[in-house]
C-alpha cells in the first residue's frame, strides 16, 4: 500500500483532499518502547505503521501513561483480514479515529461485512449451528444427527477370532492374571513398608505421604493403592490407621521373588514370552525409588531408550493377541466391504511401537489404501517407519490427541477409517479427543479402537507412574481408565452411534476388561460437500468441528 490509496479525489476541478502531515512508522518490527518515543516527540496527528506494531503497542504497559491526544488517526496495515477487532480495540484504548486496510488494499470495514454475509448464509443452512469465519477458513458446527441402527459386522469378527484360541489358552490366561493382580498388590505392601507407610495413616493421608518422602506427582497413585489394597481387603481400618491382613513374610522381598519367578514360568507357556513379567518384576522391584522420584519408570519401559520391551507388552498377552486379530478382521471385513474408486483413506493414532500397526496392515494388503500411522512422538513415529518397511505404502507422520486437529495441519472429513490401539486412556479428556477423532472422519466414517475398561493392579504398580492426570471422568473416580459404561456414554456425547465391543460378556477373557471398540459417525452427519453446494463461494476453506476453535480474530455469530 502506498500514499495514493489515503488521498480521496474529488470532481474535475476541485483540489483532492489529502491527510495532515503524517508519521510512518514502516511495516517493520520495532520496540514498543520506542514506537511510543517517536510518537511523543514528533506529535503526529496521523500515524501508519504495521498491525504487529500496533498489537505490541496496545500491549505496552506504559502506553496508559503517555499524552497521545494529538493523534487524530492511526492507519494500519494488515495481512489478516480478521484484524477488523483490532481496529475496534485500537479506537478505543488510543481515542482516535482507526482503519485498517489488507495489503492488497482492501479497508477491514468491508472486509468484516463480507465475513459477516458469509456466516449468515451459512447460518442459513438447517444443519449448522454455529460459524466462524478466520481468514479464508469457515468453521462450522453441524447440528446433533439423531442416533441409527448400525450395521457394524462385530459378531462375525467375534466368531471368527474365537476359532483362534482354545477355551483351556484363555482361561489359563485369566487365571495368569489374576495371579499377576495378586503379586502386584503384594509388591504395593511391600512399597509402602519399606517408605514407612504401614501401618498407613488415614488422617491427613497427603501430609503422611510428603513425610515418607513421596514425589508429589505420585502422591494420588500411592493414596489411590490405599483404596484399592483395602477394597481387596489386604488392609483393614483400625483406629486412625490401616493395618495389612496379611502376615508380613507374604510381601516379604524372599517371598516376593518366588512369587515373581514362578509366575514367569506360567506365563511364559501360556503366552510364549516373557517380556510383560520381565516388566512387572522389574517395577515390582524398584517401587520404592519410584514412588520418591528416584526412579524414572519410563526408563523401565524403554530401557536405555531401547523399544524391544515395550513392542513385547502391548503384544504378549493372551488379551493383547485377541485384540490385534479382532482388530485386524474386523477392518479386513470392512475394507472388502468398500466398493469406491477412491483409495481407503486409514488414520492410525497413538501408534507407539507400531503393534497393532503390524496387525492391521496385512489386512488391508489386497485393497487401495492411504494409511498414515501416526504418534504424538516422533521417535516413535520413526521407530515404527523401520518396523514397517515390509509395507512401503504406509506414510508416517505426527498427530497429538489431546489438540485441535487443524491446528496440527489434518483437515477434518478426510479420513474413512481411524485406527486406535491403547491410546485413548492416555487423553487429558477422553470425550475431547473422541470429539477431534470423529471431526476427521467422514459422515459414515469407523473409528476402531482398544481399550482397557477396568484397573489393572499391575498397571498401577508400572506404567501408572507415567500416566498424567486426566480431566475427564476418571478424575472423579481417581481411576485409571474409563469402564465400559463410561466409553459407551462418551461415544455417544461426541457423536458416535453403534458404540459396541467385544469380547461379549460371557467370553472368557470379559472378566479381564480389555476391549476392542467399533463406532460410526452418523451417515446423515452434515459433510464439507453439503456446506460448500449450499455457500457456493469457491475459495472458502471448509472445516466442520463440534464447537468453535477459538480464534480471538475471528467474529462469531450466535
Amino acid at each position: 500500500m502506498n500514499i495514493d490509496t489515503l488521498l480521496i479525489d474529488l470532481p474535475a476541478g476541485k483540489h483532492p483532499w489529502r491527510l495532515p502531515v503524517f508519521t510512518d512508522l514502516g511495516l517493520h518490527q520495532q520496540a514498543p518502547a520506542r514506537l511510543l518515543a517517536v510518537l511523543e516527540r514528533q506529535r503526529p496527528a496521523v500515524v501508519m505503521m504495521s498491525a504487529e506494531q500496533l498489537e505490541r503497542l496496545l500491549d505496552f504497559p506504559a502506553l496508559a501513561l503517555s499524552d497521545l491526544s494529538h493523534l487524530q488517526q492511526l492507519l494500519f496495515i494488515s495481512s489478516r483480514p480478521g484484524d477488523w477487532q483490532l481496529a475496534e480495540r485500537a479506537a478505543a484504548q488510543l481515542d482516535c479515529h482507526v482503519e485498517g486496510f489488507t495489503d492488497d488494499g482492501r479497508d477491514l470495514v468491508s472486509v468484516k461485512r463480507e465475513h459477516q454475509r458469509w456466516c449468515q448464509r451459512a447460518l442459513e443452512h438447517p444443519q449448522v449451528n454455529a460459524v466462524a469465519l478466520h481468514g479464508t477458513t469457515l468453521f462450522a458446527v453441524p447440528q446433533p444427527c439423531e442416533p441409527a441402527t448400525v450395521d457394524d459386522q462385530l459378531d462375525a469378527t467375534a466368531a471368527a477370532v474365537d476359532q483362534q484360541f482354545s477355551v483351556t489358552q484363555l482361561t489359563d490366561a485369566v487365571q495368569l492374571n489374576q495371579r499377576l493382580s495378586h503379586a502386584a498388590l503384594l509388591s504395593m505392601l511391600n512399597g509402602l513398608e519399606q517408605c514407612g507407610l504401614l501401618p498407613a495413616p488415614l488422617n491427613d493421608v497427603a501430609h503422611s505421604l510428603a513425610n515418607a518422602g513421596i514425589t508429589p506427582g505420585h502422591r494420588p497413585l500411592i493414596a489411590r493403592w490405599l483404596d484399592v489394597l483395602q477394597a481387596e481387603d489386604l488392609l483393614r481400618r483400625q483406629g486412625d490407621h490401616l493395618h495389612p491382613n496379611l502376615d508380613a513374610s507374604t510381601w516379604s522381598d524372599a517371598s516376593l521373588e518366588g512369587i515373581w519367578a514362578q509366575l514367569s514360568l506360567d506365563w511364559a507357556r501360556n503366552t510364549g514370552g516373557s517380556a510383560t513379567l520381565d516388566y512387572a518384576r522389574d517395577n515390582a522391584r524398584q517401587l520404592p525409588a519410584l514412588m520418591r522420584g528416584e526412579c524414572a519408570a519410563v526408563h523401565l519401559l524403554f530401557p536405555e531408550g531401547r523399544t524391544e520391551r515395550a513392542a513385547a507388552l502391548y503384544r504378549e498377552s493372551l488379551a493383547a493377541q485377541y485384540q490385534h486379530r479382532a482388530v485386524a478382521h474386523w477392518i479386513g471385513a470392512w475394507a472388502a466391504r468398500q466398493s469406491g474408486t477412491e483409495p481407503l483413506r486409514v488414520l492410525e493414532v497413538g501408534a507407539g511401537t507400531g503393534s497393532t500397526t503390524q496387525a492391521v496392515v496385512p489386512a488391508l494388503a489386497k485393497v487401495t489404501v492411504d494409511y498414515l500411522c501416526t504418534d504424538v512422538s516422533r521417535y516413535f513415529s520413526e521407530q515404527a517407519a523401520e518396523r514397517l518397511h515390509a509395507w512401503p505404502w504406509v506414510r508416517h507422520g505426527v498427530f497429538d490427541i489431546d489438540r485441535p486437529a487443524p491446528a496440527q495441519g489434518y483437515r477434518t472429513q478426510s479420513w474413512d477409517l481411524i485406527v486406535a490401539g491403547g491410546v485413548l486412556n492416555a487423553a487429558r479428556d477422553t470425550e475431547r479427543s473422541l470429539a477431534t477423532l470423529l471431526a476427521l472422519l467422514k459422515p459414515g466414517g469407523w473409528l476402531v479402537f482398544s481399550e482397557p475398561t477396568q484397573e489393572e493392579f499391575w498397571v498401577m504398580a508400572s506404567q501408572a507412574f507415567m500416566l498424567n492426570q486426566a480431566s475427564d471422568e476418571r478424575a472423579l473416580s481417581s481411576s485409571t481408565f474409563l469402564d465400559l459404561n463410561q466409553w459407551q456414554t462418551a461415544l455417544a456425547r461426541a457423536g458416535f452411534q453403534g458404540n459396541r465391543s467385544l469380547p461379549a460378556a460371557d467370553h472368557p477373557l470379559a472378566s479381564l476388561g480389555h476391549r476392542v471398540f467399533v463406532a460410526q459417525v452418523p451417515c446423515q452427519r452434515l459433510s464439507r460437500a453439503a456446506l460448500a453446494a449450499h455457500l457456493e463461494h469457491p475459495d472458502l476453506h471448509l472445516e466442520l468441528l463440534d464447537r468453535l476453535p477459538d480464534l480471538p480474530t475471528a467474529k462469531d455469530l450466535p
